[in-house]
């Protein structure tokens, strides 16, 4: 009997410690369990950009076309002149040296370049070469004939010096001929201006002071140095 109740005792002690350990085991897995366990976040959704739109590439630009070549216009032919001589000269009639006269002359170009020496255009220097006639008085009041020869020299002076007027400086030496009591030498010294009429070459007037003298032999003359005004036309032969 004392087995029994001591083997009943064993067991319950035994039941016991089982149930005991079983609880536990219980508990832990529950913990474990409640450890494990995560509630995930719900995922936030990406809302992607909108695309950017691309802008259409620009239009090409227009290239212009090239200009068309320049028309090659015929040159007109130099003038070669009434005869086609090409060779200008001037006549021109005034008072020379304070008395009545007219001249004629050839303008030529000046072959020794002097224009350029003293900072002018190269046509700028020109000569004349003529002749001349005058009669009237002399300076003793005695009525005279002066048929001369002359040598000029002409500068061109630049037209912005006079506000675009075309004027020019000359002057020269004359020599009386054709006189019993021989020649002598004589001079003129003149300002002038020019421009174009429309008469076919360059019409021009000047102002200055002449003389026309004959030699010391008998019947001697002169002018003296006296008011010369001639307006004259160029024309080209």
């Amino acid at each position: 009997m004392k087995k029994l109740i001591a083997l009943l005792v064993v067991c319950g002690l035994v039941m016991g410690l089982v149930g005991v350990y079983t609880a536990d085991a219980a508990v832990a897995k529950k913990v474990m369990k409640k450890k494990v366990v995560v509630k995930k976040a719900p995922a936030k959704k990406v809302v992607k950009p909108a695309p950017t739109p691309i802008a259409p590439p620009p239009p090409p630009m227009a290239v212009p076309p090239p200009p068309p070549p320049p028309v090659a216009r015929p040159v007109a032919p130099a003038p070669t002149g009434l005869f086609g001589w090409g060779l200008n000269t001037a006549v021109d009639a005034g008072l020379i040296a304070g008395m009545m006269g007219l001249t004629g002359s050839a303008i030529l170009p000046d072959p020794m370049g002097l224009g350029p020496m003293v900072g002018l255009p190269a046509n700028a220097v020109m000569w004349k070469l003529g002749a001349g006639y005058a009669q009237g008085n002399d300076k003793s009041s005695v009525a005279w004939k002066a048929p001369h020869l002359l040598v000029e020299g002409l500068i061109n002076l630049p037209a912005d010096m006079m506000g675009g007027i075309e004027t020019y400086v000359g002057g020269g030496l004359n020599y009386v001929v054709g006189r019993a009591g021989g020649g002598s030498y004589g001079g003129q010294a003149y300002l002038g201006v020019k421009g174009d009429l429309g008469l076919g070459g360059k019409t021009y007037g000047q102002l200055g002071m002449g003389i026309l003298r004959t030699g010391t032999g008998s019947g001697p003359h002169s002018t003296g140095f006296a008011l010369g005004v001639m307006v004259g036309q160029t024309i080209l032969l």
